[in-house]
């Protein structure tokens, strides 16, 4: 469970969200790993007033593996939940610099009024080339066909398996995207799982 970080990157650094990371915003009851988001004021360490508080866990350091499947299953937010971005995505168990081993977003949800797509990407960069996101822009949307408003608040299986040299997306069994290496440098390090909201 993060405490008094915001993102990934690192104490009060990464990619600009509004959120301060504490424990009391993650729960298991019945069974159910629950991330909440609030709007309530929050101090950092370092005296940064925050707006929201928000929940993260992650393996790092307990659970990382090269190859195969991950998978959750998962119910999210409303689309009307305008502003959260929950996600359940890799990072590699290594030293390298971020994007050069590879950042596997399995989902990444955006509530917003216009779409309840969820979104797979696969962020990556050259050996050397620190912070140079060659895949900035999410990989592949995803709403099932023929599906109604907010489906996304139902429970579904969100996946990637991850080979030698490709990785697939999946929602509920049905493959929707994929990565090859003969299209990115894909991972080769073992990866670590992450659930943020």
């Amino acid at each position: 469970v993060r405490t008094n970080e915001s993102h990934c990157c690192g104490p009060f650094g990464g990619n600009g969200e509004l959120q301060l990371y504490l424990p009391d915003e993650v729960a298991v009851a019945d069974g159910f790993l629950n991330l909440n988001t609030h709007r309530r004021k929050a101090v950092d360490p370092k005296g940064k007033l925050w707006n929201f508080t928000s929940g993260w866990i992650d393996t790092k350091g307990r659970f990382a593996q090269k190859f195969g499947r991950f998978e959750a299953n998962c119910s999210l937010p409303r689309r009307n939940a305008t502003g959260i971005w929950p996600a359940f995505w890799l990072m590699p168990n290594s030293s390298q610099c971020w994007p050069t081993g590879g950042e596997v977003d399995v989902f990444e949800f955006n509530g917003n009024w216009i779409e309840d797509q969820i979104f797979g990407s696969y962020h990556w960069a050259k050996p050397g080339q620190c912070g140079k996101d060659r895949a900035p822009i999410p990989g592949k949307n995803f709403k099932p066909s023929g599906s109604a408003s907010d489906w996304q608040t139902g429970w579904h299986v969100y996946a990637v398996e991850w080979f030698e040299d490709r990785l697939d997306f999946f929602v509920d069994g049905q493959k929707y995207f994929t990565r090859t290496s003969s299209q990115v440098d894909l991972p080769t390090a073992p990866m670590y799982v992450i659930f943020d909201q």
